[in-house]
């Protein structure tokens, strides 16, 4: 993706444009395609292009109009031409351009109207406001800093550690971190934020407020006489949205994990491509695979989609035992985020190697399936609505059906529809006893603060229990998305053909007995794929997953880990309780119970993270 940028100052002072070429100097290795920068004022932006698609050759850089408006844009809009009819404008104009038409039309609900991957920032002159805005799936990563009347932005975090003492330790973001509660638009860093996905931020001269511009929790549905429409609707935006994402103008390579996500967005490809030539160019995939790892079996399925399409992809075998539990050394690599050791470079080197020098540019994504097309096998949700709008007939027999599937008793799944419907409609909580007993109180408190005071996801009356649920499930995608943890030595553009706005409002507004059916979860995936994803993909009962790879790991490294953990920077801070944290490792290090080893390897990442990063970190 490109890379965007800028400064706003306090009135009567001014950003030059050296400044804003200082800014880039971090992200530069980044952005191959070249540097726009453009200063009036008290307001710069720059504009460090990575082009990825045909139509982002149009962009030029930041752009501006005769009212004093100023934009700089990273993305791609699907609906440009849909844009451009509504706004009477030339079709070969640039995203950037219809932006800035778009803004003079409809003022700050404009960006409500923009389909596609994209962050920008947009300064109106007449309002002598700033806007930074994210897509409905924060598919571009966006920060800011707004300290002593200077607010700076940039898509990456690199942009925040030009010549500054180093930047202080966030404890909120540690407390959910550590607890593995959603960050949201937190940031290791006191003072930097992300904008949130589907929001724009709106900075006055002495004010600072946010707005939704799409909704991901409504009680919008579509009603269908026959599964074959639903079947055909489903099929038709899954293809557009793949056809979206799979375009002439950069190199790109497709995930393919054997799982029915990748599978399915990689045979969607082969198919439109098929259907404009007869002898097409097929996207290069790569797989990642673990032979040591029982549950992460992927290679028989993954070569299985090879053999069908006729084109063998690159095979990465990696592992978890592969970590060294060192700090990385940050004058080989940058790394801004936890989750990193002293082998990370050398993952990345060698990953780079397989694919053997080729610069693809762009990376396909199937993540959002599981949580989207119902993955998890859960009847509550649509019990849940039955409950809510009295169709108590409808609610014993669905129950009915799950029980003889599930073989529960139906007494209670009555009931656990119930607990969670009032879930559902509850504030949010973290339970004390579900955050690792090694959390310092101060941390735990926090945690539990920020949970209550988390609306995202909050339950609203009126509002039916799946559509909260589907809700819910949305926001924890938008925290697990690979572009929010970039690499050092290369960062390709991720596009998510799954979390299309368009597949994104009919999946989140269809029946959920399309969704999801007892004994046949992701029942309308399944259906409206056939003939175009291997059976064999389709009817896979689970996929893989690893959990005997990061056990091994620890239990092999206990020394090493223990040794970490002794001098440890945050016990030293008072952030955690070493005593508890190093009898969890005990326990898990020697085999002996295994309940805490995710909240410890977070621990333990944060502990690696911290070490490499001392010159840009203060920890109090």
């Amino acid at each position: 993706m490109s890379i965007i940028f800028g400064i706003r100052e306090s009135p009567g002072a001014s950003v030059s444009e050296q400044e804003l070429r200082d800014l880039a100097l971090p992200t530069e290795r980044y952005a191959a395609d070249g540097l726009a920068v453009y200063s009036h004022g008290r307001v710069g932006m720059g504009f460090q292009p990575y082009h990825t698609h045909q139509r982002s050759r149009l962009e030029t850089g930041p752009l501006a109009d005769q009212r004093g408006s100023l934009v700089a844009f990273d993305g791609r809009l699907d609906n440009y031409e849909e844009l451009c009819r509504e706004l009477r404008t030339d079709g070969e104009l640039s995203d950037t351009a219809i932006i800035l038409a778009s803004y003079l039309r409809w003022g700050r609900e404009c960006f409500s109207h923009f389909i596609g991957d994209w962050a920008l920032a947009l300064w109106s002159g007449a309002e002598q406001v700033l806007y930074l805005a994210r897509d409905h799936a924060g598919t571009r990563s966006l920060y800011f800093n707004d300290q002593d009347g200077t607010l700076v932005w940039s898509t990456y975090l690199d942009s925040f550690f030009i010549g500054v003492r180093p930047r202080e330790l966030d404890e909120q973001y540690v407390a959910c971190y550590l607890a593995a509660s959603p960050v949201r638009e937190l940031t290791p860093y006191k003072g930097i934020r992300s904008v949130p996905p589907a929001h724009y931020l709106m900075f006055a001269q002495h004010s600072q407020s946010q707005a939704a511009h799409w909704q991901w929790m409504s009680n919008r549905t579509v009603q269908y006489q026959s599964d074959r429409e639903y079947e055909e609707h489903f099929f038709a935006l899954f293809e557009k949205a793949v056809e979206r994402r799979d375009q002439p103008g950069a190199p790109i390579l497709a995930q393919l994990s054997g799982g029915m996500d990748s599978t399915s967005i990689v045979c969607m490809s082969d198919y439109i491509r098929r259907s404009r030539n007869n002898s097409p160019e097929l996207l290069d995939t790569v797989s990642f695979f673990d032979d040591s790892e029982p549950n992460w079996n992927e290679k028989p399925f993954f070569t299985l989609v090879e053999a069908r399409r006729g084109k063998t992809g690159f095979h990465i075998e990696t592992s978890f035992r592969d970590r060294s539990f060192h700090p990385h050394n940050p004058a080989r690599g940058s790394y801004f985020l936890p989750g990193v050791d002293s082998a990370t470079v050398e993952r990345e080197q060698r990953i780079m190697a397989e694919l053997g020098g080729a610069e693809y540019r762009c990376v396909l994504s199937g993540v959002g399936g599981d949580e989207l097309l119902g993955g998890v096998p859960t009847a509550t949700p649509e019990l849940g609505d039955y409950l809510v709008a009295g169709r108590l007939s409808a609610l014993l027999k669905k129950s009915l059906e799950w029980s003889l599937i599930d073989r529960t008793p139906i007494i209670h799944i009555l009931f656990e529809t119930a607990r969670s419907v009032v879930d559902l409609y509850s504030p949010m909580s973290t339970p004390d006893e579900a955050m690792p007993p090694w959390m310092s109180e101060k941390l735990r408190q926090a945690c539990a603060r920020l949970t209550r005071e988390d609306t995202l996801i909050r339950g609203r009356f009126g509002v039916r229990p799946s559509s909260v649920g589907s809700s819910r499930a949305w926001w924890s995608v938008m925290e697990t998305l690979p572009h929010l943890y970039p690499g050092s030595l290369s960062r390709p553009e991720y596009r998510y053909p799954l979390l299309d706005r368009d597949l994104v409002d009919f999946l989140l507004s269809v029946p959920r007995e399309q969704i999801l059916r007892p004994g046949y979860k992701r029942s309308l995936m399944r259906r409206s794929l056939r003939g175009i994803v291997p059976r064999e993909i389709l009817d896979r009962r689970r996929k893989g997953y690893q959990i005997r790879g990061p056990l091994a790991a620890m239990q092999q490294s206990y020394t090493e880990i223990d040794t970490l953990l002794t001098g440890s920077r945050i016990a030293a801070s008072g952030l955690i309780d070493m005593s508890k944290a190093r009898q969890a490792l005990e326990l898990t290090g020697r085999g002996h119970e295994a309940k805490w080893w995710r909240p410890l390897m977070r621990a333990i990442n944060l502990e690696l993270w911290i070490r490499g990063n001392e010159s840009i970190l203060a920890v109090h």
